[in-house]
């Protein structure tokens, strides 16, 4: 009797467990049932991926590209795009090599905006990959070292960079080393070496973070100096290459040819906002090259400082045989206006002064000044009763 009540327990527990397990499964049949609802919005849902996916298939032909491609069709498909990858390899090799082949193109002796005739689409290259420096109010110039590189004595071309460096600084900071007597090829190597130096350990030759040279050499020796720069990273602007052209232009033959000028000229014209010193020795050298010519003398237009004066010297200029104007002024818009003056007059000119500063800007990474004599010094510093010699005290009215 004792074993009774565990039997009845037993089997009234497994029959519970029975009754629960049948119970739970008849809702979970209830719960996977469908309903009307619920299988308008799973088939909605359905219609709106199909139409999705199909918007998003390529078809061509009728077929639709989702499809599982054959084993033939797999490989054509590889074939194509290897072949499609050649191509695009081969194309973007090309173009890198002709970009890195520009980059490695020495850097010009003679900025392009400023040759004669150059076209309005190298002005604008020029003007949007020019550098236009910025600095502190409180910051000088940092002087950096420039070689005037010649195979003569090297004073002409000291002596531009000293009135470049002008327009940035006092002159006595300027570091100007000449190398003259420049006759070879291994001069050139090494002059160049020697500028290279200066530049940092870690810096690339397109960088340019070499010593700045401004040369005045011979057409072959000056072409090898520039490749040497370009190759060693220093920059470098040809002192006397655009007079000599101008030159060229003028007497129409070439320089050292023995030949006599097809046009024979009197007189050339040396125009400054300053003395016009630097400019008339930069003439009297270029003439060497052209031994046949017969000219004169030298007209020198000093202190220019009136838009006026600039048209009455390319109107004499005109009316003496087309004759060379060679200039140097520090002022932008002068310097443009005088360009713009000879170019409708259709007479050979050559600016001498803003290709330096323009170089020496991006050099020093400093804004010139850009106005006649620029900085001044203690050596040419000007007495207090000449500066208000111009003065003049009014009366206040209210």
């Amino acid at each position: 009797m004792h074993n009774l009540p565990l039997i009845v327990s037993g089997h009234v527990a497994t029959t519970v467990r029975a009754h629960r397990a049948e119970q739970h499964r008849s809702q979970g049949l209830r719960q996977l049932r469908p309903q009307p609802l619920q299988c308008l919005a799973c088939s909605f849902a359905g219609i709106l991926a199909a139409e999705r996916r199909r918007r998003r298939c390529r078809i061509e032909g009728g077929k639709c590209h989702c499809h599982r491609p054959t084993r033939g069709q797999r490989a054509r498909m590889q074939m194509l795009a290897s072949e499609k990858d050649a191509r695009r390899g081969q194309k973007a090799g090309s173009e890198a090599e002709d970009f890195f082949n520009d980059i490695r193109k020495p850097p010009p002796g003679q900025i392009n905006s400023f040759v004669p005739g150059a076209s309005l689409e190298d002005a604008k290259m020029f003007a949007a990959t020019r550098t236009i420096a910025v600095a502190p109010w409180s910051e000088d110039v940092n002087p950096k070292p420039i070689f005037a590189v010649s195979d003569g004595t090297g004073q002409v071309a000291k002596m531009l960079a000293e009135m470049g460096f002008r327009q940035f600084g006092d002159v006595q900071k300027a570091q100007v080393d000449v190398i003259s007597g420049v006759k070879t090829e291994e001069d050139v190597r090494k002059a160049v070496e020697q500028a290279a130096n200066y530049a940092p350990d870690e810096s690339l030759a397109i960088e340019q973070a070499g010593a700045m040279i401004i040369f005045s050499l011979s057409a072959s020796l000056g072409n090898f100096l520039v490749a040497e720069c370009g190759r060693q990273g220093v920059p470098c602007i040809n002192a006397m290459g655009s007079v000599v052209r101008g030159l060229e232009d003028c007497f129409q033959v070439a320089r050292g040819s023995g030949d006599s000028p097809a046009t024979p000229q009197k007189t050339l014209y040396a125009v400054s906002d300053g003395s016009a010193e630097v400019v008339y020795l930069m003439l009297c050298k270029a003439l060497d090259q052209f031994p046949e010519s017969d000219v004169e003398n030298i007209t020198i237009c000093s202190e220019v400082s009136m838009l006026q004066e600039i048209d009455h010297i390319v109107d004499t200029a005109k009316s003496n045989n087309n004759s060379l104007v060679v200039y140097a002024i520090a002022s932008p818009g002068m310097s443009r206006f005088l360009r713009q003056q000879c170019e409708r007059a259709q007479i050979p000119y050559a600016d001498v002064f803003q290709p330096v500063v323009i170089a020496l800007e991006r050099y020093f990474d400093y804004p010139p000044v850009g106005v006649p004599g620029g900085h001044y010094s203690k050596l040419d510093a000007l007495p207090s009763e000449s500066l208000e010699k111009s003065w003049q005290q009014r009366p206040a009215t209210y």
